[in-house]
């Protein structure tokens, strides 16, 4: 008696299911990792953009500054600094008697305009050092766009060369303008509106150094 051996075609039920299964373990592995892949690189693009940023407004800044205290020609003139916190793009304004045209320091090229939030939200603090003839500076900037509450912070400093022998000689003064927004927690949640969330990116700087004295605006007379 001969057996008859039928080939078998196809997957059964169970093995459907099986092969299903892995399918879509394999997937939700691949789209994981496809989602850290774009958030690293959503974090390290917005690290670097801001860095950038951050580097043209304090060059900016520093040498706007010197030029001003540097220049023996000019006498009686006054000149401020500060980030122009009115405007939905944050330029970095000089203004005073000193100055002449628009007063913008530094014009910033990032996505926005007059009509439209700016991508980055830049806020600028500065402080004196009399003994040293040192100006510091501490930039925080928001990104308005992004999906987190990414931030980041930048500071830098620099000696005012020969300032020292100038005064007492003639009216020459650096300053702080204390009638500006001062470096605090206050300032961030009621003036700049910042979330509870966003401000907690940047607790840390803030709150060391809140009781330095740091303001929004420093000026300088000659």
């Amino acid at each position: 008696m001969k057996k008859s051996n039928k080939s078998r075609k196809g997957f059964t039920l169970l093995e459907m299911m099986l092969a299903l299964a892995i399918i879509c373990m394999i997937g939700g592995v691949i789209a994981g990792i496809c989602a850290g892949i774009s958030s690293s690189f959503g974090t390290t693009y917005n690290i670097d953009d801001s860095s950038d940023y951050a580097v043209l407004y304090a060059k900016g800044f520093e040498n706007s500054f010197l030029a001003a205290t540097q220049d023996s020609n000019a006498t009686g003139q006054a000149y401020s600094w500060w980030i122009d916190e009115s405007s939905t793009i944050p330029y970095l304004m000089c203004t005073g008697s000193g100055v002449t045209g628009s007063g913008k320091v530094f014009e910033p090229r990032f996505m926005g305009n007059s009509a439209t939030e700016s991508k980055w939200d830049v806020h600028m603090f500065f402080r004196y050092d009399e003994n040293s003839n040192t100006v510091a500076y501490c930039i925080f900037i928001k990104d308005n766009y992004g999906k987190t509450t990414f931030s980041n912070f930048y500071e830098g400093s620099f000696w005012v060369p020969r300032f020292s022998t100038r005064v007492g000689s003639d009216s020459r003064k650096i300053e702080i303008d204390t009638t500006s927004n001062p470096l605090n927690e206050e300032t961030f949640t009621n003036v700049f509106h910042y979330t509870a969330e966003e401000y907690a990116q940047i607790h840390t700087q803030v709150e060391a150094r809140s009781s330095q004295g740091w303001y929004s605006a420093i000026s300088y007379t000659c």
